[in-house]
C-alpha cells in the first residue's frame, strides 16, 4: 500500500507539473508578446507603437529577435491610443517581456510619468522597461518596415546591446533628469547616435556627444565612453568613483579609468581638461536642481545629518574632479 501511494504521488504531481505547463504556454505563446513600446505625443492626442513578437517566433524567450511585427494607432489621450495600437495585433497583448519604451526627442517629462501611472494601473508594460529616445516617428518606422526587412530585428539588437546605457522607467520617481540615448534611423540600420537627450520636468534638449560622454561616465550609464581632448580620440572604460569631502567643507571627486585597447593614453592636459569638464558638469546639474553625485548624503555622511545638502537650499559646494587611467 505504501508503495501504491507514493505512486500516486508522483503520479499527481506528474499532471499538476503538465497542467501548469500547459497553462504557462497557452498564457504565452497564444498571444502578442509586446517587447517595446514607442510613445508619441501630439497637439491632438497620442499616437502609440507596439513592437511585438508573433506567437509562432518562439515569443515566449526573452531572446527571441525574429518574427518581429510593429502596429501603431492613435486616440486622444495615452490609455485610449495604448488600446487602439493593441487591438491591431494578431492575438490579445501580453507585457511580460516588454523591455524597451522609446520617446520621441522633445517629449516632456510627463511623458514617462503618464506611461508609468497607466503601467500601475492596469499592467499594460513595466516599471523595469528600459528608456530610450529615437528620432523617427510611428508612421516612419511603419513605412520602413512594410517591405518585410529586418529593421525590427536591427532595431531589438541595438537596444539589448545598448543597455547599460538605458535608464529605467521607475528612475522617474527619484531622478531629478535622465539622459537617453537617441536611437536614429539610417537606412537599413538603426543605430544609437553619439548625442544624447537629456529629459527634465524643466526641458527636454539634445546635448553634444562630449557632454553626453561626460554624463555617462560619472554616471557610469555605459560601457565606454569617447572624447575629443587632443588630436585623437580618448575612449575610457570601467570607471571607478571615489568622493571625498575635504577638511574645509570642499568636495574631491576621483575617476580611476582604463583606456580601451583601440585608444592613445592621454597626457596630463587631456586629464586635466576631462576633469574639468566633468565638474562643470555637476555644477550645472546641481543648478538645475540635481545632486548628480550624491554630494548632499556624503556630507551627511561624514558630518551628520545636520550638513546635508540640496541643490533646493544650498548652493553648489566647491568641488574638483581628478581623472587618472591605469
Amino acid at each position: 500500500m505504501a508503495t501504491r501511494g507514493h505512486i500516486l504521488k508522483y503520479l499527481a504531481a506528474a499532471l499538476l507539473a503538465a497542467f501548469c505547463l500547459a497553462f504557462a504556454r497557452t498564457d504565452t505563446t497564444q498571444k502578442s508578446m509586446v517587447r517595446a513600446v514607442l510613445l508619441e505625443p501630439g497637439e491632438g492626442g497620442w499616437t502609440v507603437g507596439l513592437l511585438y513578437q508573433a506567437p509562432e517566433a518562439s515569443a515566449d524567450s526573452s531572446e527571441a529577435s525574429d518574427g518581429i511585427g510593429f502596429a501603431a494607432a492613435s486616440g486622444p489621450d495615452l490609455e485610449r491610443a495604448l488600446d487602439n495600437a493593441a487591438s491591431l495585433l494578431p492575438l490579445d497583448a501580453n507585457f511580460r517581456l516588454c523591455d524597451y519604451l522609446l520617446l520621441m526627442p522633445g517629449g516632456s517629462w510627463q511623458t514617462p510619468s503618464d506611461y508609468e501611472s497607466l503601467v500601475l494601473a492596469r499592467q499594460c508594460g513595466r516599471t523595469s522597461a528600459q528608456l530610450a529616445a529615437c528620432t523617427f516617428t510611428c508612421q516612419e518606422l511603419s513605412e520602413a518596415t512594410e517591405e518585410g526587412n529586418d529593421l525590427l530585428t536591427s532595431l531589438l539588437q541595438t537596444l539589448k546591446r545598448s543597455k547599460r546605457a538605458l535608464p529605467r522607467l521607475y528612475e522617474i520617481q527619484t531622478s531629478a533628469g535622465l539622459l537617453l540615448p537617441c536611437v536614429t534611423m539610417e537606412e537599413d540600420t538603426l543605430p544609437i547616435q553619439p548625442e544624447g537627450w537629456f529629459v527634465s520636468a524643466a526641458a527636454s534638449e539634445q546635448w553634444d556627444a562630449q557632454k553626453t560622454a561626460v554624463y555617462e561616465l560619472l554616471t557610469g550609464q555605459g560601457e565606454t565612453f569617447t572624447f575629443w581632448l587632443g588630436k585623437h580620440p580618448l575612449t575610457l572604460r570601467r570607471p571607478l568613483l571615489s568622493i571625498q569631502m575635504e577638511q574645509d567643507g570642499s568636495f574631491a571627486v576621483h575617476l580611476d579609468c582604463q583606456t580601451a585597447s583601440d585608444s592613445a593614453r592621454p597626457d596630463s592636459a587631456e586629464l586635466a581638461r576631462l576633469g574639468t569638464l566633468c565638474t562643470q558638469l555637476i555644477k550645472e546639474r546641481w543648478e538645475e536642481g540635481q545632486d548628480l553625485m550624491g554630494l548632499g548624503a556624503c556630507a551627511a555622511l561624514q558630518e551628520g545629518e545636520q550638513a546635508y545638502l540640496t541643490p533646493a537650499k544650498n548652493a553648489c559646494p566647491q568641488l574638483r574632479t581628478d581623472v587618472s587611467v591605469y
